[in-house]
């Protein structure tokens, strides 16, 4: 894995932990979101033509999701969650899936 990967990675971990904390309290950080959304992107360009795919990242994205949608499970209101939990998906599929479905 090269430097920019590694760096990349690295803040997804620190926006894991802006984001997940306040998900416990079944609050969505919105601008943490927003800062997620824009390193994933960039994190497709980084990865676009990788036939592997860093196993951390992979960890990452799918403990902020699981979360995302277990604590959706806990709220009458799911109407903050359920935009996110799409997009989470669609950054997972573009991300995970983009590589093997293309082959």
């Amino acid at each position: 894995m090269d430097g920019k990967m590694s760096a990349t990675i690295m803040q997804i971990d620190a926006l894991a932990t802006d984001i997940i904390v306040p998900l416990r309290r079944k609050i969505i950080n919105e601008a943490g979101f927003m800062r997620l959304y824009a390193v994933l992107e960039e994190v497709y360009v980084l990865i676009e033509h990788e036939r592997q795919i860093d196993r951390e990242l992979a960890a990452i994205l799918f403990l902020i999701y699981s979360q995302l949608v277990t604590q959706a499970n806990y709220v009458y209101d799911k109407s903050t969650f359920v935009p996110h939990i799409g997009k989470m998906q669609g950054y997972i599929r573009k991300i995970f899936g983009g590589t093997l479905q293309n082959d």
